[in-house]
């Protein structure tokens, strides 16, 4: 089985030059599973940008595109009626 993903501190980098600090040490708790986990350990979707989804359900937790002038960055909001 071909693995489709990096492990999230494979974009340490992209994460530190769009947040101004390594983030790869810290938790999140995810939206729909409820899982704490540090955003190294998610999992790394490349493509048009990144999207950082949960190991544990693969909801998505954080996306990062790189524009031409900085970066465009969304943390997933939790929604009512999901897992604390």
């Amino acid at each position: 089985m071909t693995a489709y993903w990096l492990d999230g501190n494979a974009v340490a980098g992209l994460l530190a030059e769009a947040l101004g600090e390594d983030m790869t040490t810290v938790e999140r708790r995810c939206e729909h599973c409820g899982e704490v986990r540090a955003l190294g350990a998610y999992r790394a979707y490349l493509g048009a940008g990144v999207v950082l989804r949960c190991p544990g359900c693969e909801t998505p937790g954080l996306r990062v595109v790189e524009l031409v002038d900085g970066f465009s960055v969304s943390w997933a909001a939790r929604r009512s009626g999901r897992a604390p």
